[in-house]
């Protein structure tokens, strides 16, 4: 009597566990394809933000989605904003029959958002202001005969 009992708590167990890690994965990978499509040079690509997001979220996604779905993948692009979505949920077929298991799936969703930056352009804005200002340097520092 105590066996089954144990067996099914530890199924549970076990199902929360890859509900979690889904959770987590699926956070992790959003976030990272929403900072890759704010940074990306469109021109260098070739191609949108948005199909370049496509392009590479399933080799982000990967299948380290053990015991969940591939997730669903939304795209949105507005202004100066990257917002993702994703979707996924963790399947039950294991003891799915069981009264005390849990019936259907667990779906669970994560978001991102990125402001849409230009790298380069930052850079060379921060090169000619310290340019400006080394040259506001050497030329008080020429009018003072040092």
């Amino acid at each position: 009597m105590i066996f089954p009992v144990v067996l099914v708590v530890m199924v549970l167990i076990l199902h929360l566990a890859f509900y979690l890690y889904g959770r987590c994965i699926l956070s992790q990978d959003v976030y990272l394809l929403a900072f890759r499509a704010s940074t990306v040079n469109e021109k260098a690509i070739g191609t949108d933000r948005a199909s370049y997001v496509r392009g590479i979220a399933d080799a982000q996604f990967g299948r380290k989605y053990f015991g969940n779905r591939t997730p669903s993948l939304t795209v949105e692009i507005s202004g100066k904003k990257v917002r993702l979505k994703a979707e996924t949920e963790a399947s039950h077929r294991t003891l799915g029959r069981d009264p005390m298991m849990p019936q259907g799936s667990w779906t669970h969703g994560a978001g991102a958002s990125a402001e849409i930056l230009d790298p380069a352009a930052r850079i060379r804005k921060i090169d000619r202001i310290s340019d400006l200002v080394r040259m506001g340097m050497e030329a008080k520092g020429g009018n003072n005969g040092d």
